[in-house]
C-alpha cells in the first residue's frame, strides 16, 4: 500500500470512529465531550451517518449518505480492512479471471506427459477436460475454459507448440517465462548471433562451386557487426547405410566461438581497400581506442564489441558444450531464444534481410532467393573463393554498412537525427568509456577444438593422421596425474590449420620459464605445398577410399590433398573442350518383345466348310522331270578303311538303299540330299554306246 493510501485509510478511521462512538480515535470513554450531532445517547446512527456526509460535501470530499454507512458497516465488521479500497487489492493477473484450480490442472497434466510421443495442443485439452472431471464434476463445465481461451492460456504459460510438438526431454532446454523486450544501455549488452544462408556461389578448397552461409553478431544498441565468418555449406557423401558421412561441411561449434574472439580484437585492413575503410577516417572515436589499444593501428572501420550476453537460438552448434565452455572462460553469458519465435531476435532477422538485399545480389554467381530467380548463367563465371568472399564481406561491412543511417538508431530527443551504427558507436564510448579486452595466447589455444589423447612412440593420433614432435619421449606412456584420465592428455587443434596440433602440459603450468604448450606437426606435411583444412582432408580421403578401397595411408591422402590443391590453383586444362557435353539421357528399360504367335491371322475352320486338296494328275516319280538325270544309279558306297572297320566311333548306321534307280522311295533328307548334288562326272574313256544307252532308256521310260 502506497503511503496516500494509508492516509486515506486513517482519514476514514477518524470520521468512522466519530459516527460509530461519537469520539476521535485513542480517546478512552468519558474523556471527551462528543461534538454537537455526533453524541451517541442523543442522535440516531442515521442523523449521523446524514451529518458526516454533508460535513465531508462541504469540505470538498466525496463521500455521501450510502459510502458513510456502507464504511462504517465495513468497519464493525472487519476493523481497519474493511476500509481499505478493494481496488487497491486488485493485481493484474497473467492467466485473467481462470481459476487457480484449472491452472494447476493444466500443470499437472502438461508434467505428466513428459516422456510420451509428441503431441498437439488438442491432446492436451482433452486431457485437462478429463481431469478437472474427475476432480469436480459437479463444476467442470464451469471451470473449463473456451477453446480459444485454452489455447490463449497455454501461451501465456509457456506452453508453445513447439515444446508440445517436441520429444519427450527436451523441453528442459526451452528457457523460463516471462519473455520481454529488455532495453539496453551499453555496448555489448546484449549481442545477438545467427547463422544465414548467403545466396552467392563460391570455388571450394577443391575447387569446385559450392554454397556458403554466413555466421555473424550484432550488437543490440549500436546495431553494429562485431565479427563475421563465412564457411562453406556442402551434404558430404556416405560410403554406405551405415557408415558416417564423411566430406559435409557447414556451422560448427567452432565457428561460432571463433566469432566471439573476433569481435573482441581489431580488425585489421586488408591491401587496396579505400581509405574511407580504416578507422582513422571513420566516425569511430579513433584517437580514444588508439590510446587504448595500439591494436587499433592500421586496422578497419569496424568496432570492437566485447560481449556481455549473447542470444542464440536453438541450432546445435550453439547448445554445444565446446561453445558453452568458451563463453564461460570468457564470462559471457549465453540466451536462448524460443523456438520458431523469430522475434525473440529480432534485430538480427532483419539484418538478414539487409546483407541479402545490400551485399549478396552485387557479388558475381548470385543465385537469387529462391529458383525461379536464378539466372542461366549463375556458376559460368569466375568464382571467388572462401578467402576472397570473407574479405569482400568485411570490406563491405567497413565501408558501406557501417557508415550508412540505419533507422533503427534514432534519437527520441531529435526524431531526424538518423546515426550510422559507428556514430551511435563513438557516442556509447563517450558516455561509458571502453576498455579493451584481448585474449591471451592461452585463452586463444583454448578455444580451438579439445580432444584427450595418448602419446605413443609413432606420436598422437586425431582423425586419421599422425602428429609427431621432438619431444615424444617426454610423453610416450606417460600418465597425467589427473584423475580418470590415466595418460591421456589434452590436445588442441584447429580444423581450418590442421598442419600442427598442440599439447598442453598442465605439470609446468605454473613455472613462468617453461610454456605449456609443446606443438606436434603432422608426420607427411612435406607432401603438401600449399595450406589445407580438414575438409579437404576428408575429400580427399574419400577419393582414396574410391581408388583404393581403404583409407588407411596417411601418405596417399596427403598426396591425393597436394593433387586437389594443385588442380584448384592451376584451374581448368587449356585442352578442354569449350563446347558443352551432352545432357545425360537414362537408358530406358528393355521392353520385352511379345512372342509371335504361329497361328495368328488365321481364321478357326468351321466343319463342313473345309474343301479338300484335288489329287495328283501325275505320278510321284513325275514330280522332278528335269533332276531325275542326274541321280545315280546306286548310291556310293564310301570305301572302308582297316582303321573305319575297327573303330566303332567311325560306324555309321545307314538306311538301305531302294532297289530301283527312279524311285522315290526312302527318306525325304535322302531324296533332296540326291536332287541338291551336282550330277555327275562321265569318264572321258567311257564308250558312247554307253552313255547312249542310257539316254535311250531314260527316254523310253
Amino acid at each position: 500500500m502506497s503511503p496516500q493510501q494509508l492516509k486515506d485509510v486513517r482519514c476514514w478511521e477518524r470520521h468512522v470512529r466519530e459516527v460509530l462512538t461519537g469520539r476521535p480515535v485513542r480517546v478512552p470513554e468519558g474523556s471527551f465531550t462528543p461534538r454537537r450531532g455526533y453524541d451517541v445517547a442523543v442522535t440516531t446512527r442515521t442523523a449521523r451517518y446524514a451529518l458526516k456526509a454533508a460535513e465531508l460535501q462541504a469540505a470538498g470530499l466525496s463521500g455521501s449518505v450510502a459510502t458513510v454507512q456502507r464504511k462504517c458497516l465495513a468497519y464493525e465488521k472487519e476493523g481497519l480492512l474493511g476500509l481499505i479500497d478493494r481496488r487497491w487489492l486488485r493485481t493484474g493477473s497473467p492467466f485473467g479471471n481462470v481459476d487457480e484450480r484449472v491452472l494447476k490442472v493444466i500443470r499437472q497434466e502438461d508434467k505428466a506427459q513428459e516422456g510420451e510421443s509428441a503431441g498437439t495442443w488438442s491432446r492436451l485439452r482433452k486431457r485437462v477436460r478429463a481431469a478437472l472431471r474427475r476432480s469436480y464434476p459437479e463444476e467442470y463445465r464451469d471451470l473449463m475454459p473456451a477453446r480459444s481461451t485454452f489455447y490463449d492460456l497455454l501461451k501465456r504459460m509457456g506452453i508453445s507448440k513447439a515444446s508440445s510438438n517436441a520429444a519427450g526431454g527436451t523441453q528442459a532446454d526451452a528457457p523460463e517465462p516471462p519473455y520481454a523486450p529488455v532495453p539496453v544501455t551499453l555496448l555489448g549488452e546484449r549481442v545477438q548471433i545467427d547463422s544465414t544462408g548467403l545466396d552467392v556461389l563460391a570455388r571450394g578448397d577443391d575447387g569446385r562451386p559450392v554454397s556458403v552461409e554466413l555466421t555473424y553478431g550484432i550488437d543490440v544498441l549500436s546495431r553494429s557487426f562485431g565479427a563475421g565468418m563465412i564457411v562453406p555449406k556442402s551434404p558430404g557423401r556416405k560410403k554406405g547405410p551405415g557408415s558416417r558421412r564423411r566430406g559435409g561441411r557447414g556451422t560448427k561449434a567452432l565457428d561460432a566461438t571463433l566469432l566471439l574472439a573476433q569481435a573482441m580484437a581489431p580488425l585489421a585492413a586488408r591491401p587496396g581497400w579505400a581509405p574511407v575503410a580504416l578507422a582513422e577516417n571513420s566516425d569511430l572515436p579513433y584517437a580514444r581506442m588508439l590510446a587504448s589499444d595500439p591494436r587499433m593501428a592500421g586496422a578497419a572501420a569496424r568496432p570492437v564489441i566485447r560481449p556481455k550476453t549473447v542470444v542464440v537460438d536453438n541450432a546445435r552448434i550453439f547448445k554445444s558444450r565446446h561453445f558453452r565452455d568458451a563463453c564461460s572462460m570468457l564470462q559471457i553469458d549465453v540466451e536462448p531464444a524460443r523456438e520458431r519465435t523469430a522475434t525473440d531476435k529480432a534485430v538480427i532477422e532483419r539484418a538478414n534481410a539487409t546483407i541479402k538485399s545490400e551485399f549478396c545480389q552485387f557479388v558475381a554467381n548470385y543465385t537469387g532467393n529462391h529458383p525461379t530467380a536464378r539466372g542461366k548463367n549463375v556458376g559460368k563465371g569466375r568464382l571467388w573463393s572462401l578467402n576472397e568472399l570473407q574479405d569482400l564481406w568485411h570490406e563491405w561491412v567497413a565501408t558501406e554498412y557501417q557508415q550508412s543511417p540505419h533507422e533503427g538508431l534514432r534519437s527520441p530527443f531529435w526524431p531526424g537525427l538518423v546515426l550510422t551504427p559507428n556514430q551511435m558507436y563513438a557516442a556509447a564510448v563517450a558516455t561509458e568509456g571502453g576498455v579493451p579486452r584481448p585474449v591471451t595466447l592461452d585463452e586463444s589455444r583454448k578455444l580451438l577444438l579439445h580432444a584427450k589423447r595418448i602419446v605413443t612412440r609413432d606420436g598422437i593420433k586425431i582423425d586419421n593422421r599422425t602428429y609427431v614432435s621432438h619431444r615424444i619421449r617426454d610423453f610416450k606412456n606417460r600418465r597425467t596425474g589427473i584423475k580418470g584420465r590415466g595418460r591421456r592428455w589434452s590436445v588442441y587443434y584447429n580444423p581450418y590449420e590442421p598442419s600442427r596440433v598442440w599439447l598442453y602440459d598442465h605439470t609446468v603450468k605454473d613455472e613462468p620459464s617453461r610454456s605449456p604448450w609443446v606443438p606436434f606437426d603432422f608426420k607427411y606435411q612435406h607432401l603438401i605445398n600449399d595450406a589445407w583444412t580438414q575438409y579437404l582432408w576428408e575429400q580427399a580421403a574419400l577419393l582414396v577410399t574410391e581408388r583404393t578401397g581403404r583409407e588407411d595411408s596417411e601418405e596417399d591422402i596427403a598426396r591425393a590433398v597436394d593433387e586437389l590443391l594443385t588442380r584448384a590453383r592451376n584451374g581448368p586444362s587449356s585442352t578442354r573442350r569449350s563446347t558443352p557435353a551432352a545432357a545425360f539421357v537414362p537408358q530406358p528399360a528393355p521392353a520385352p518383345e511379345p512372342p509371335v504367335g504361329p497361328y495368328a491371322g488365321i481364321v478357326p475352320a468351321t466343319p463342313g466348310s473345309v474343301t479338300p486338296a484335288p489329287s495328283l494328275n501325275i505320278a510321284a516319280k513325275d514330280l522332278f522331270p528335269g533332276q531325275r538325270a542326274a541321280l545315280p544309279t546306286t548310291a556310293p558306297v564310301p570305301a572302308s578303311t582297316p582303321e573305319d572297320a575297327t573303330s566303332p566311333a567311325r560306324l555309321r548306321r545307314r538306311r538301305p538303299v531302294p532297289g530301283g534307280p527312279h524311285s522315290l522311295a526312302g527318306s525325304a533328307g535322302d531324296i533332296f540330299r540326291a536332287l541338291s548334288a551336282p550330277p555327275p562326272q562321265t569318264p572321258e574313256s567311257e564308250p558312247e554306246t554307253q552313255s547312249g544307252s542310257s539316254g535311250d532308256e531314260l527316254q523310253e521310260n
